[in-house]
């Protein structure tokens, strides 16, 4: 069979489909955002399982509603939000690998609880790179399928590899996404724009996310905080950075935030928590606690070296 010919094609996109690896690192500086995988275990999961390197870039899919075809033999690994899963016409299991048949359908139905699932294969989906990452950027109109959301027709190459054996995840593994959430927060340097009462209102006040977030960052709603000052001049904004803008809710910024901004930052939101808040479902819960920087930093490394070494 011909290279060109091994991969997937895609009969429904979905709500928003898209390839995505860890995103781009170091480009802030020109103004490109770091796109990647809104949750970064189930994504390593999926590599895991697939037998891919970490970085591997994998189909996320927002919500549900995909649909593809396989066009060769190749193992795939479902990982994310359970999106009831089947392949042709017949339910699979998450969390495992599947070995597929040249013309077999694979279709995702939608979210009951968690927002994104993700989709491996053994090698790798075969995508545009640029900018050091194969994620796709839509609004920068980068990265997989040339930086845009799937549709129906496109064909997404890959090598066409199966692994000899059935791979499952440990129940003891997979995550939980619950309705509820504790968001682990390091407190920046513009705490002090918000005073004692202020922070104590923001580390016991339980805010509810309905639904209004997107790649870009969640806002949550719920006890107003005031910071004494209203605006700053922009700077950079690092990942899970909380902003609070005027009507006084917290905004925390994910992989597709904008690179700089002028609203005062009571804290950042730790990296491996900003995974769980991406699958939290529109009604669901959360509270900050606060930690030291040391502990964020410990947490994140423990993260990656479990996928990594």
């Amino acid at each position: 069979m011909s290279h060109k010919t091994l991969g997937f094609t895609v009969r429904k996109g979905g709500i928003q489909s898209t390839i995505q690896d860890c995103g781009r690192i170091g480009y802030c500086d020109i103004g490109l955002t770091q796109s990647g995988a809104m949750d970064e275990t189930a994504f390593g999961y999926a590599n895991m399982l697939a037998g891919n390197a970490f970085n591997t870039p994998v189909v996320e899919i927002a919500l549900g509603g995909l649909t593809l075809l396989s066009t060769c033999q190749q193992t795939v690994a479902i990982t994310g939000a359970d999106m009831h899963p089947t392949l042709n016409g017949e339910p699979i299991g998450m969390w495992q690998t599947h070995r597929l048949e040249k013309d077999d359908v694979i279709r995702f139905g939608f979210a009951a609880q968690g927002q994104f699932a993700y989709l491996s294969v053994t090698g790798g989906f075969q995508t545009p790179f640029a900018y050091g990452s194969f994620s796709t950027s839509v609004k920068e109109g980068l990265g997989g399928i040339e930086g845009r959301k799937l549709i129906e027709g496109d064909f997404l190459p890959t090598r066409g590899k199966c692994l000899p054996l059935k791979r499952r995840l440990p129940s003891s593994l997979i995550p939980n996404y619950a309705s509820e959430t504790v968001l682990r927060v390091v407190k920046g340097y513009q705490e002090a724009w918000f005073d004692a009462k202020a922070q104590e209102t923001f580390f016991t006040t339980t805010y509810r996310y309905k639904g209004e977030g997107d790649r870009m960052g969640y806002r949550l709603c719920g006890e107003k905080i005031v910071p004494s000052v209203t605006g700053i001049l922009s700077e950079p904004i690092c990942y899970g950075a909380i902003q609070i803008p005027s009507h006084g809710e917290p905004i925390v910024l994910l992989k597709e935030r904008q690179t700089i901004g002028g609203y005062p930052k009571i804290g950042s939101v730790v990296t491996v928590d900003c995974f769980k808040l991406a699958q939290l479902s529109s009604g669901g819960s959360v509270r900050f606690q606060s930690v030291t920087l040391e502990e964020a930093r410990a947490s994140t490394l423990a993260f990656y070296a479990h996928f990594t070494f």
